[in-house]
């Protein structure tokens, strides 16, 4: 006589191997932007065409506004392996690759599309290979947009009128040092921590860009924005090398190609949006203004290219000038 397993015991065996055969493996994504800033949107457009393409095998999940921490926090997960993505600026990511440094001096890049020639070609390529070597896969490059100085205080025409105002700056060597060579006193903090500085009096301003003022709403603590358009600082997001060795080649070309389609998609959206971001500002009460002249700006923080040449070498500097 025939014997039949039960239908519970059938249903029971195809669940087992379902989930054997296509378990998901979760990759984690950490920024400290919020969810509606366009270099979010592009990390979820990444996530989603990552998880489309691999049919759900490689499920990536976004923890925006810091809930995994901050940027060196994201930096140390990835050489853990305990973290499997994280969105940084160069500033922080310096302190473990010093030649990512150089998206942080001072008026180094002359426009966006000439910060988008440099990323996309040599110079871009020859960061990435440091960054390689010290346990991180770089996957694409986003706009940060054009930075400058903002304050409760008063509106910025020259150096002098930062004396004495405690600017917070990302927690970078450069940065620092950019700082307090533009005249202010600089305050090296993490982006989640600048909301209640300046809400308290401890920051009189911070740098950053008119899309990340809005998209973090710091306009309710943040009065005028001074054009001093000082770095065109990138994020980038990285993953885990040890993350990334453990994919498998076809799951490694798949999450490399949507990186190349959400750069495209990134860069597009931030253009898209920061014109009337800036409308928004203004009807919020943010007082806009240029500066006098940039060039004193320029003279006053020129030095920090030669001391980036003094221990990184001139090629990368030459390289990213002949991307104009």
């Amino acid at each position: 006589m025939k014997k039949y397993l039960s239908i519970t015991k059938v249903a029971s065996l195809m669940l087992a191997l379902s989930i054997q055969v296509f378990a998901a493996k979760t990759l984690k994504i950490s920024t400290t932007l919020p969810g509606d800033n366009p270099s979010v949107e592009a990390l979820q457009y990444f996530a989603d065409k990552v998880k489309s393409e691999t049919n759900g095998e490689l499920d990536v999940k976004v923890f925006n506004s810091s809930q995994l921490g901050g940027n060196r926090d994201g930096l140390e997960g990835l050489l853990l392996g305990t973290l499997e993505m994280v969105m940084v600026t160069a500033g922080p990511l310096a302190q473990f690759v010093p030649q990512a440094e150089i998206v942080s001096l001072p008026y180094m890049f002359q426009s966006t599309e000439h910060l988008h020639a440099a990323l996309d070609g040599k110079p871009g390529e020859m960061i990435g290979e440091k960054l390689e070597d010290k346990g991180f896969v770089p996957l694409f490059w986003l706009d940060g947009g054009s930075r400058s100085i903002m304050n409760n205080k008063k509106p910025i025409y020259k150096p002098e009128d930062l004396n004495g105002l405690k600017i917070r700056v990302q927690p970078s060597n450069v940065t620092i040092a950019m700082g307090n060579a533009m005249g202010a006193i600089a305050t090296p903090m993490e982006q989640g921590e600048v909301y209640g500085a300046l809400e308290q009096g401890v920051l009189d301003g911070w740098e950053n860009s008119p899309t990340t003022l809005y998209s973090l709403k710091l306009y309710e603590v943040t009065k005028y924005f001074s054009e001093t358009n000082h770095l065109m600082a990138p994020d980038v997001l990285l993953m885990s090398k040890k993350v990334y060795s453990k994919l498998t080649p076809q799951e490694q070309i798949i999450v490399k190609n949507a990186a190349k389609d959400a750069q495209n998609f990134q860069r597009k959206l931030w253009v898209e949006k920061e014109n009337d971001i800036i409308e928004n500002l203004k009807n919020h009460g943010v007082v806009f203004n240029k500066v006098d002249s940039v060039e004193p700006f320029v003279e006053r923080t020129k030095y920090l290219w030669e001391e980036f040449s003094k221990k990184n070498g001139n090629e990368l500097i030459e390289e990213v000038q002949k991307s104009k």
